[in-house]
């Protein structure tokens, strides 16, 4: 998957120099190719490396994303137009270098939006092509079929599967040749040692199904867990980890502080709308669960009709919210909730440091009680700070009910078995993407 991505950064590159030459061939006469490719290539250059930074945290280096469906399509273009005005700022408000491309910088994104966007048709049909990875799957869960399912929607992750299986007999049956072969097993204790040195002989790969999940989808199917899994995979080392801990908490608290001043304008106006669509209370209390079961305060600005003394809109007790489509959603409401506004005053709760900046979202004690009760291992959830945002919050919708909580769980648990500053940092540059986007 990673080299993948190195491809595709790869061929961004290229597009990006054929673009550049083939601009100043169509812009400039012979005599002039030398000094204007001195003066624009440094400039030029140094944008190419914002567009790359925003190709990243729109995903498209993901090698699940170069499929030429329509919300692929839509992510692609969308980069490109983000790409441009980024252009325009760097030369028309930071004109650091004396050029102020008009139509030349026009021209280069054109030249390059086609060539990137051919390139990674082109390594699509390839990967279609020239498959080079056979993969075959041992069992029945539904983890195992869902892995089988999203491996034919995505040819282009390169796997060419050969068949599912009970038992590794039947493919000795079939008379398969196993040399070179991804085997997938639904549970890997029950294959005989007679089995295990068969495939080592033919240098076949054993994986089991949690492992290939996390590596094709990046979550952890929860009801294949076990507990000798938990004890050699859930790292909590990292809070004993003095470095790590402290670059977290600095950078929490200069990006709490820095993320409230700047967004105070845009409090204070939703504050006042607020105020004059239904009156107070403007800003809301809630109970979250947080580090260790320990419950603390939660604030946002209120988003729902009132129906409580309180402020709440739970009448009759806390219940699931229908997401963006809650009829108890107000017409301010609506707003403050699809630009995030009603939750950026949580960052005085990073500054607290009853929250991080990236974590599992933190839930509120009846739904805790009732997940844990229906999840397996749900507790592990609150083995870390819950976070502003979180590797769940990008990979997966709204959860509005035990099967959604359900699913973003299993993202949760990868993101504490394998987090690090590089996934907080990737985890942040999303959510920023979402917000401006969405």
């Amino acid at each position: 998957m990673r080299k993948s991505g190195a491809i595709i950064v790869f061929t961004d590159i290229i597009s990006f120099w054929v673009a550049f030459f083939l601009l100043i061939f169509i812009r400039f006469s012979p005599s002039q190719y030398l000094e204007a490719i001195h003066i624009h290539h440094i400039p030029f250059s140094i944008i190419f490396l914002s567009w790359i930074f925003i190709f990243y945290i729109f995903g498209l280096y993901n090698i699940f994303f170069i499929r030429p469906t329509a919300l692929n399509l839509r992510r692609f273009f969308t980069s490109i137009i983000l790409a441009f005005l980024v252009g325009i700022i760097f030369f028309y408000f930071v004109p650091i270098f004396g050029v102020t491309p008009k139509i030349n910088l026009v021209i280069l994104i054109l030249l390059f939006g086609f060539f990137s966007f051919y390139f990674r048709l082109l390594i699509y049909r390839k990967t279609l092509l020239i498959i080079h990875k056979p993969i075959v799957f041992i069992g029945t869960n539904k983890y195992l079929q869902e892995l089988i399912n999203i491996l034919r929607l995505n040819p282009q992750l390169g796997f060419e599967i050969i068949g599912n299986y009970k038992n590794i007999d039947e493919i000795s049956q079939e008379k398969i040749s196993i040399d070179n072969l991804i085997i997938v097993f639904d549970k890997i204790p029950e294959i005989t040692d007679e089995d295990i040195a068969r495939i080592c002989e033919n240098k076949s790969e054993i994986i089991d199904t949690v492992e290939a999940y996390e590596k094709l989808l990046q979550k952890i199917p929860i009801d294949l867990v076990k507990q000798d899994w938990i004890v050699n995979n859930i790292n909590i080392k990292k809070e004993k980890n003095i470095l790590y801990s402290l670059i977290t908490r600095i950078s929490e608290i200069i990006s709490a502080i820095f993320v409230l001043i700047i967004s105070s304008p845009l409090i204070g106006i939703a504050s006042l709308a607020r105020l004059i669509e239904d009156g107070r209370p403007i800003f809301l209390k809630q109970k979250r669960v947080g580090k260790n079961g320990k419950v603390f305060e939660i604030y946002k600005i209120r988003s729902m009709v009132a129906l409580c003394k309180d402020g709440s809109a739970e009448k009759d007790g806390p219940v699931w919210s229908t997401g963006k489509d809650d009829p108890r959603i107000t017409k301010v409401g609506k707003v403050i909730r699809k630009l995030h506004i009603d939750e950026i005053i949580q960052m005085i709760n990073v500054l607290r440091g009853d929250m991080a900046l990236v974590g599992p979202r933190p839930e509120r004690p009846i739904f805790v009680e009732e997940l844990e009760k229906t999840i397996p291992h749900y507790t592990l959830r609150h083995i870390i700070k819950p976070g502003f945002t979180g590797w769940a919050q990008i990979k997966y919708r709204y959860a509005r009910s035990i099967e959604d909580s359900k699913e973003k769980f299993e993202y949760d648990l990868y993101y504490i078995k394998n987090r690090n500053l590089f996934l907080d940092i990737e985890i942040i540059l999303k959510t920023i993407r979402i917000i401006l986007t969405h």
